[in-house]
């Protein structure tokens, strides 16, 4: 008889291969007890902690109990102080403007009517104006003492583009004015509505006023005010702005890291991630006006947890930084501050792993923000089909989901990010009846399925943590330019 051996040494491995992935798999499943991870979920969903609202003693209540399961899993304290895992970030309050007007051109835009704040202080201003056709790409010339007037191209990435402001400050602008015109998928109203209401941002209250950078939207339904601009080079405008009142909020990230166990590989950090804040409790709700926020996001940071317990046993080849985050309901203000502030170098940091949720429209898959941005899919269909689940990409690319969680504030800084979201195939009733209503309560959540998403993120982060190839963006995507720059490819 004649013995192929190729065929013989291909499929000995494919049967090493798959003893490896059962051993590893069951190492999850004796490690992650169904009634404690519960108890986790359980616990953070609880009315007592009143839908865990960014500035509220329940959401430190919260993060110190998150804090202590990860002490007890055995990571390795990141927090400010010795031997804590708490990062406090300096966050405020901003009650709305009473007047926030523009006047230019001959026109004035009134407060919550045509022109809303972003940002800014109380005071007066007046400088001449610059038109600069793109804020992404611009010479930082000539705009000394200038307020700079943009057409508004991305109403969600604009309201929170902090590097774009310091930019224009440094090169010498005072003011940035942006232009909300016809063509917007947005309604004017809706924008109104949204910021024109209490904010919170991230910044000592000192820094910021003293600081005085103001950045305003106006209305123009009929699509004038760039010609006119264009016609008129040496325009003057003024902005004004009173009535605005900020407070200090108490907030923090919890911070942890499990060692890798490869001498060389544990130089590289993958990040776990998960927004543990919610919306609180808001009248007129009905006769429950408490936001539990059991997918969003009690699922995910029980997810964490988990991970911490099982990584604190377990450590993959590279080591892994877990983080709750603050704020993410707010603005992704968390993941920002962190970026801004790491506790591990970012150019040491080769992935971001988050995971967060609205809700679920199935239960046989589960959601990868975004596929084909990063190399790793290949690894979380591995994980998920290990589990008894398929993956799918972004059913629903036309709202930007991938810019609305924190992996973004990591992928702007080139970190490789992805986000581990339970399905969703689609934005209907079922995400509406839970996505930020009272009803999202842990009662109402199909825990089989949850366990199964759980195993899968915790045996993607373990298939990437041990992987032989480093964690990248794919060619081509938006955010590989700011991967080369951090990593020092070019």
């Amino acid at each position: 008889m004649k013995i192929n051996v190729p065929l013989l040494l291909i499929w000995a491995l494919c049967l090493t291969n798959a003893t490896i992935s059962y051993a590893q798999l069951e190492r999850i499943n004796q490690t992650i007890d169904r009634l404690e991870a519960e108890s986790h979920l359980r616990f953070l969903t609880a009315d007592e902690l009143k839908g865990r609202n960014t500035g509220t003693g329940e959401l430190l209540i919260a993060g110190r109990y998150i804090a202590e399961q990860f002490r007890r899993s055995g990571l390795i304290p990141l927090g400010d102080a010795e031997g804590d895992y708490l990062q406090w970030a300096p966050l405020h309050t901003v009650k709305p403007p009473t007047v926030a007007t523009v006047a230019m051109l001959g026109e004035e835009f009134r407060t919550g009517v045509s022109s809303v704040m972003v940002t800014g202080v109380n005071g007066t201003l007046e400088a001449p104006l610059v038109y600069l056709p793109d804020i992404e790409h611009y010479e930082p010339v000539g705009l000394q003492g200038k307020v700079v007037v943009t057409v508004l191209r991305d109403v969600r990435a604009s309201a929170r583009n902090q590097d774009q402001l310091k930019l224009l400050e440094e090169a010498g602008a005072v003011g940035l004015i942006q232009i909300f015109g016809p063509g917007q998928r947005i309604p004017w109203q809706l924008v109104l509505n949204y910021l024109n209401r209490e904010r919170m941002s991230i910044g000592a209250i000192e820094a910021e006023e003293e600081r005085g950078f103001p950045h305003i939207w106006v209305h123009d339904s009929t699509n004038v005010l760039v010609k006119q601009l264009k016609e008129q080079p040496d325009a003057v405008g003024s902005i004004h702005i009173e009535g605005i009142k900020k407070m200090k909020v108490d907030a923090f990230n919890v911070v942890g890291k499990i060692e890798g166990a490869d001498p060389e590989l544990k130089k590289e950090h993958i990040i776990m991630c998960a927004h543990y804040d919610h919306i609180g409790v808001q009248a007129g709700a009905g006769q429950d006006s408490i936001y539990n926020g059991a997918r969003d996001n009690g699922i995910g940071t029980t997810g964490l947890i988990n991970a911490a317990k099982y990584f604190g046993k377990y450590p993959p080849k590279r080591s892994i930084i877990i983080i709750a985050l603050t704020g993410e309901e707010k603005g992704l203000l968390g993941s920002q501050y962190y970026v801004d502030n790491p506790k591990i170098p970012l150019e040491e940091t080769v992935f971001a792993f988050n995971i967060d949720n609205s809700g679920y429209t199935d239960t046989e898959v589960v959601t990868l923000l975004d596929t084909n941005r990063t190399n790793i899919d290949e690894l979380v269909y591995q994980a998920a089909s290990e589990v008894g689940l398929g993956v799918i990409g972004d059913r629903l690319p036309g709202q930007n989901y991938y810019e609305r969680s924190d992996q973004v504030s990591f992928a702007a800084k080139g970190v490789p990010a992805v986000n581990f979201k339970m399905a969703m195939a689609a934005f209907d009733e079922r995400i509406t009846k839970y996505y930020h209503q009272p009803s999202d309560e842990f009662d109402t959540v199909d825990l089989d399925y949850v366990h199964k998403y759980w195993k899968a993120y915790i045996r993607s982060a373990e298939l990437i943590g041990n992987w032989a190839q480093r964690p990248y963006w794919m060619p081509g995507d938006k955010f590989e330019p700011a991967g080369k720059a951090l990593y020092k490819m070019e």
